[in-house]
């Protein structure tokens, strides 16, 4: 009786306490992002959708008015939102090892916060200059003048846009590898996250090569293939969140 007594105190210490709370909310996190995770997925196939439904423009001038339809609008207003919820899922697979490695974990976090940012900025200008401005000025303008310039400023915000993919990219590539080197071999479920980081890092450095005029897969073929690759890329990513617990850290 007298142990038992003594050992009351330990077990409802405010360190016991803490500890337990925050696995609880480490838990929480983890399993919000991974239902991210799957309403992304969902995204993307919406987003196949649309492009599919639409099919390929025949010209500047439809490309343009294709994106102010109203799928496309409500297509860009939920990627545009859901940037945020990809920031939120990298913080918590990244923060999961800020103990053990803070500064791999903090490099990795902030090349995907880099991505977000760039994401936001660029998707936001598309939504509300591109797909709603623009179209509205081109089916309002007589002048053929008129026309041809709001075709050219589509045509520059597609070519700068285009370079700003570049370091969009290079960011999480370079994060990729940190959140590889992030978790350790074992427990083996890291594995499957690092394998969608693997496969991540092979297609995001696909894409890096076409800008040195290296291209190992065409822009039909990726596009083709690329809800396929969303699958691949972010099933094992829900899996893993959704599975590893808080003694695998």
């Amino acid at each position: 009786m007298k142990s038992l007594n003594s050992q009351i105190p330990q077990l409802i210490s405010s360190d016991n306490i803490l500890a337990t709370s925050s696995n609880n909310s480490a838990r929480l996190f983890r399993i919000s992002a991974g239902v991210l995770v799957l309403c992304y997925i969902c995204v993307q196939l919406f987003q196949d959708y649309v492009f599919d439904y639409y099919g390929t423009p025949a010209n500047a001038a439809e490309e343009l008015l294709q994106g102010g339809a109203g799928l496309h609008i409500a297509r860009s207003s939920i990627m545009l939102i859901y940037m945020f919820a990809l920031i939120f899922m990298w913080w918590t697979i990244c923060a999961q090892s800020l103990r053990r490695k803070p500064a791999l974990g903090l490099i990795a976090f902030f090349g995907f916060f880099m991505f977000g940012i760039f994401e936001v900025a660029l998707r936001s200008v598309e939504l509300f200059w591109i797909q709603i401005q623009l179209p509205s000025e081109y089916l309002k303008a007589a002048d053929p003048v008129v026309r041809t310039s709001i075709l050219d400023k589509f045509a520059t915000f597609q070519s700068i846009q285009g370079a700003l993919y570049f370091p969009l990219m290079f960011g999480p590539f370079l994060s990729y590898f940190a959140v590889f080197f992030l978790f350790a071999s074992n427990p083996r479920v890291h594995w499957i996250l690092k394998f969608s980081v693997a496969f991540a890092a092979v297609r995001t450095g696909i894409r890096l090569l076409g800008y040195a005029g290296i291209y190992l897969v065409s822009n039909a073929a990726y596009d083709k293939y690329y809800f396929a690759m969303v699958l691949v890329e972010f099933l094992p990513r829900a899996y893993w969140l959704f599975r590893v617990k808080d003694e695998d850290f």
